[in-house]
């Protein structure tokens, strides 16, 4: 059933999408499709968010590995670089993001020294670093810097970071397919006006505040889907988690 949008109330983003909304979102008869009209807002927020899943592809089915023989001096143990020799290593498509790192391959990263980790690969792999090696060389530091950046991108913002974990599992997210959640929409419309019509930056931060929490809640929602394997649930959460980590984005833009 549509209802008429009206004027957005603060207590309307107050209320976090809890266990009512999550189970709208798993509803086996997806609902009629909305005019497309009603898809305005936030720039592309019915579509798909550019954080999704990295552009530099690792085997969806990428499970570890990657540690080998160094193909300079030939000792054991050669990852991105060689701990014996310091040669840059070519990228092996079988590491996944989080074995950069050093990390379980889980949604809840309990390392909170990523960037100093990502800063310490970029001082042994940025090309303007290795410019005395081989061209060999330097092309494989080229590719593995590049890499390196994309795995921290991924990895610190919870949205890319459920959807690369759900590439892994082999799920891929069409991030052009566009949102047909009526009561959804509908909010992204009460959300658009609300951003609209607020002129001081207190109630823009008060309106954000408010976004953060939902997402904070979708997030933990996409945790709990993932870990139960209820992948369904977990996609869902993520478009839920695309739409505020848009809306968060406007407020910004305003502030």
């Amino acid at each position: 059933m549509w209802r008429r949008a009206g004027r957005l109330r603060l207590h309307l983003l107050a209320a976090a999408p809890g266990a009512a909304a999550a189970g709208r979102g798993s509803r086996r008869n997806p609902p009629r499709p909305v005019p497309t009209s009603l898809h305005r807002g936030f720039g592309a927020l019915a579509r798909g968010s550019s954080t999704g899943a990295p552009s530099r592809g690792l085997s969806d089915r990428a499970r570890g590995g990657g540690a080998g023989e160094c193909w300079s001096c030939g000792a054991g143990g050669a990852f991105l670089s060689c701990g014996a020799c310091g040669s840059v290593q070519p990228v092996d498509p079988a590491v996944d993001y989080f074995r950069i790192f050093g990390l379980e391959r889980e949604y809840n990263i309990k390392d909170n020294n990523l960037e100093g980790k990502y800063k310490d690969w970029q001082k042994k792999l940025h090309p303007d670093l290795v410019h005395s090696k081989s061209e060999k060389e330097r092309a494989f530091a080229a590719e593995q810097s590049a890499l390196v950046i994309d795995a921290y991108r991924t990895l610190s913002k919870p949205l890319s970071r459920a959807l690369y974990l759900l590439q892994l599992e082999g799920i891929h997210i069409d991030e052009e397919k566009t949102i047909t959640d009526p009561e959804l929409l509908m909010e992204m419309m009460e959300m658009r006006e609300a951003v609209s019509e607020a002129n001081d930056p207190q109630t823009l931060e008060k309106i954000q505040s408010q976004i953060k929490r939902k997402f904070e809640t979708w997030s933990n929602s996409f945790q709990e889907a993932f870990d139960k394997r209820d992948f369904d649930r977990a996609v869902k959460a993520t478009q839920r988690m695309r739409y505020y980590e848009r809306a968060v984005e406007e407020t910004v833009k305003k502030l």
